[in-house]
């Protein structure tokens, strides 16, 4: 029997994508258009998915897994290490090989693939040093489901293969790997896998699959490929190999790779190849979800989030009544707990919804609210100081009587002598009567003046909001 390269359903010789695979494909294909900045995306695509077809389909884990296969070497193509390739061609011949690679990817996309394989062909006789051409070709291949075409060209891949964020003869093996998978060669694909992890032990992907193979061999057949490679990495390998608990081996790298991409967990809860080691993986899943609550829970109730809420809250107390003593002032102490408050809640939505990837996400949200109600509390603290100095600085002004008498001796100075005038205008019977109607005039509007600006600089005081824009 052979499986499905997509979904890894039983079929009759090999298919890169069964009858049963392509209408659970077609719905969430509209989605690779939306793939653009890199592997974030694609893991979010992969979530999307896989909350869309989760109740549709068995074989859903493998399908997100190994659906997206056109996609994801395209996004291998942006890292820098592979597009670092393009710095190296020097000659026409390898500009040329270049030309006719991307026309053969093109050629792919658009699923001409017999017209693909031959400008790839032609690529490869022209330059035979570039590591794309031989994956896009055994990538055309595997469409093509000619799977032992695509296992010579991967194969001849390796000496080509670049190394910076992964050893990227690690791809070339996993994908080997899961062509044997669907030969259902399991030693072959574990031993392939076993070669994907030794190059790079931080591919997530790599360690996934290879725990699918490692459910589906015998404990034996794990020992005899890969003890080696095991002692070698040392700590709980080590430990673990010389115990002969393989159940160990794949605790450790199931969760090892989900640490790494996340998105994972969710394909593992589902994925038919762990069938023999259910229980284990079952319980791995919960180890990491209780330990991702667990990091939440530290910062929401560890770090004391709510009494620090409480603190907040009197700071913002003092602040308000700092600011009270003038209309229409909006603290920004306000808006930052508010976000606060935001924040937290949708922490603990996430926290209690019982999904890893929300849970993770909550960890980052709590800790980003912790931050905002320590800058509350702050903020409501410069607040509460600036609008008491302010407060206390206009009092002071406010009462400067000195101030006062200053402006209402000139208003009196001035409304004198233009009462002065006026009854020069009148006429006057006696030379003493403008300068007796200059001082009642003058001392009377100075009293009436210094009342009035008093009242005046009082009501300002409550009204007018402080001018300076600078708080902290």
């Amino acid at each position: 029997m052979a499986r499905c390269w997509t979904c890894g359903s039983s079929v009759s010789g090999y298919h890169y994508r069964c009858s049963l695979c392509k209408d659970a494909l077609r719905e969430i294909e509209s989605l690779h258009e939306t793939v653009s900045e890199g592997f974030a995306d694609l893991a979010r695509i992969q979530e999307q998915g896989f909350n869309q077809l989760s109740d549709q389909l068995s074989e859903i884990s493998t399908i997100l897994e190994w659906g997206f296969g056109e996609l994801s070497w395209q996004l291998q193509q942006q890292t820098d290490v592979l597009r670092s390739i393009d710095h190296t061609l020097k000659t026409p011949s390898e500009t040329k090989a270049n030309e006719w690679r991307l026309h053969a990817e093109e050629l792919r996309r658009r699923g001409v693939l017999e017209e693909s394989e031959e400008f790839f062909l032609k690529a490869l006789n022209e330059y035979r040093l570039d590591y794309r051409i031989y994956v896009g070709i055994a990538e055309t291949y595997l469409q093509m489901s000619k799977f032992d075409n695509a296992i010579v060209l991967l194969e001849k891949s390796l000496p080509h293969a670049p190394q910076k964020e992964i050893d990227y003869k690690s791809y070339s093996y996993r994908l080997i790997g899961h062509i044997y998978a669907c030969k259902e060669d399991y030693i072959k694909a574990l031993d392939a896998l076993r070669s994907s992890i030794k190059l790079s032990p931080d591919y997530a992907d790599g360690l996934y699959d290879f725990v699918q193979y490692a459910s589906l061999v015998s404990d034996d057949v794990i020992e005899r490929i890969c003890a080696q490679t095991f002692r070698q990495w040392g700590h709980n390998w080590q430990r673990a190999v010389e115990l002969r608990d393989y159940d160990l081996i794949c605790w450790l790298a199931l969760s090892k790779a989900i640490k790494g991409k996340a998105v994972l967990f969710s394909l593992a809860e589902k994925e038919r190849n762990f069938e023999q080691r259910r229980e284990l993986v079952q319980r791995v899943l919960k180890n990491l979800l209780d330990n991702a609550r667990g990091k939440v829970e530290v910062t929401i109730i560890m770090t004391k989030i709510d009494p620090i809420s409480e603190e907040v809250e009197r700071a913002i107390s003092g602040a308000k009544s700092s600011a009270d003593k003038f209309r229409g002032v909006d603290l920004e102490c306000e808006r930052i707990y508010n976000d606060a408050k935001s924040k937290l809640k949708l922490a603990k939505d996430k926290l209690t919804s019982g999904d890893y990837l929300k849970v993770l996400e909550a960890e980052k949200i709590a800790e980003e609210s912790l931050s905002l109600f320590e800058k509350s509390k702050e903020k409501a603290r410069s607040e509460q100081n600036y609008y008491e100095n302010s407060f206390k600085s206009k009092l002071k002004s406010t009462f400067d009587f000195g101030e006062i008498a200053a402006a209402s001796a000139g208003i009196g100075f001035l409304l004198g002598i233009g009462g002065c005038i006026a009854h020069l205008m009148k006429g006057y019977k006696n030379v003493d009567d403008p300068i007796g109607t200059f001082f009642s005039t003058g001392f009377t509007t100075f009293f009436i003046a210094m009342i009035g600006i008093l009242f005046w600089r009082i009501y300002k005081l409550y009204v007018e909001k402080p001018t300076s824009k600078d708080k902290d």
